[in-house]
């Protein structure tokens, strides 16, 4: 992503032909509301991260603030955890899936003078984004399905983006295909753009795991999409 940052800024810098620093507002995080969190049982996830980025093009140096900030769904962990242990599944064998969940990140990105972010980068932030929010996982052939409106915190109406993919992962050495779905949307406001992505299961989790009855046995956890997806939007409607 940060590739993708310095190609713009060395392109935005050629188009303003001024010495000296163009000036680019601070950052602040994008939070979900708290209430809203705890009503939906997602927590955030490590700290927020704060970044500023600059390129010296000539005379004019360009910098480029971002605030990344990532929640997972604590209650869908838990629920996969029990289904897990109802199903008898020994607590030593390992299994990645019980730490599996729905993610959604927020990303506040201010450029210089204010300016709203080119889609061709907001575009390349968003795919780097989604890779960089599950890196043990693969996401493969992840193509738009529709959209809807949401009424976020502001008052504005955004256009909500839904994707359709899935992801590979063997980190519990078996390979593992999973149907997943994505919400994106963005929008400027007050000198920033906010970018927020959501990632969700999409279908039932089928699973090979070792058990106390058997060597291994074809397991399935269920899962809520729709649930799940509502969850995401209702976070969207209320980021700060």
């Amino acid at each position: 992503m940060k590739q993708i940052i310095l190609v713009f800024l060395m392109c935005f810098t050629l188009a303003v032909l001024v010495p000296g620093c163009l000036q680019t507002k601070e950052v602040n995080p994008a939070y979900v509301n708290q209430t809203t969190l705890d009503n939906l049982g997602w927590i955030m996830s490590g700290e927020p991260q704060v970044e500023s980025m600059s390129q010296m093009v000539g005379d004019v140096e360009v910098v480029m603030n971002t605030a990344t900030v990532n929640y997972i769904d604590e209650a869908l962990m838990m629920d996969i955890n029990r289904q897990i242990t109802d199903l008898g599944v020994t607590k030593d064998s390992g299994n990645s899936e019980a730490q599996f969940t729905s993610l959604f990140m927020t990303i506040r990105v201010a450029l210089p003078a204010g300016i709203a972010l080119p889609e061709q980068v907001l575009t390349g932030i968003i795919d780097a984004s989604i890779q960089n929010m599950d890196p043990g996982s693969d996401i493969k052939e992840f193509y738009q399905v529709g959209e809807e409106t949401v009424t976020i915190n502001t008052g504005s109406n955004v256009q909500a983006r839904s994707y359709e993919g899935y992801i590979e992962s063997n980190d519990s050495g078996e390979d593992v295909k999973l149907k997943i779905r994505g919400v994106i949307a963005s929008w400027s406001d007050e000198g920033t753009t906010t970018i927020v992505l959501g990632v969700l299961p999409a279908e039932d989790m089928i699973l090979k795991v070792p058990t106390e009855v058997r060597r291994s046995e074809t397991l399935t956890i269920a899962i809520n999409e729709e649930q799940e997806y509502q969850d995401i939007l209702a976070l969207i409607q209320n980021v700060e």
